[in-house]
C-alpha cells in the first residue's frame, strides 16, 4: 500500500467514525426511542448491593427488628423511599407496577427504587 492510498483510507475511516454516531441516533429516533428508553427496571432486592443495604420494595417486608429504628426523629413505620433524601421524586415513574424513581445510592445505579421501598441508608429529606 502506498502512502497516498493509506492517507485516503485513514481520512475516510475517520470521517465514517465521526458520522456514524449521528446516523445511529437518527435511526433510533426514527424507530421511536432507544434501548436506554426501554421500560424502567426496579432494583432487585436479591442483588448483592441491595442486600448490603437491606433494600426492600415495601417497608412491610423488613423482618429484622434491629433495623426498625427511629431515624432523624422519624418513626420506622413512616420511613420509605419517597421521603428519603436520596430518592429523586421529580423523575418518578412506574416500574413493575409500582411507583418508583431513581435513587442516588450506588446499589441503585441505572435502576429505580419503589416509592414504598426502604433501605438502611434511609435519611430524612430536608
Amino acid at each position: 500500500m502506498n502512502r497516498r492510498l493509506f492517507i485516503q483510507t485513514a481520512a475516510l475511516s475517520i470521517a465514517v467514525l465521526a458520522v456514524l454516531p449521528s446516523v445511529v441516533m437518527a435511526e433510533e429516533r426514527r424507530r421511536g426511542g432507544s434501548a436506554a428508553a426501554a421500560a424502567p427496571v426496579l432494583v432487585d432486592p436479591k442483588e448483592s448491593g441491595a442486600k448490603a443495604v437491606n433494600y426492600v420494595h415495601s417497608i412491610k417486608d423488613i423482618k429484622d427488628n434491629a433495623l426498625k429504628t427511629e431515624r432523624n426523629g422519624v418513626k420506622f413505620e413512616a420511613q420509605n423511599c419517597t421521603n428519603c433524601v436520596f430518592y429523586t421524586k421529580d423523575q418518578e415513574t412506574t416500574a413493575g407496577g409500582k411507583k418508583a424513581a431513581p435513587c442516588q445510592m450506588p446499589f441503585a445505579k441505572g435502576k429505580l427504587v419503589a416509592a414504598e421501598g426502604w433501605c438502611s441508608t434511609w435519611a430524612k429529606k430536608g
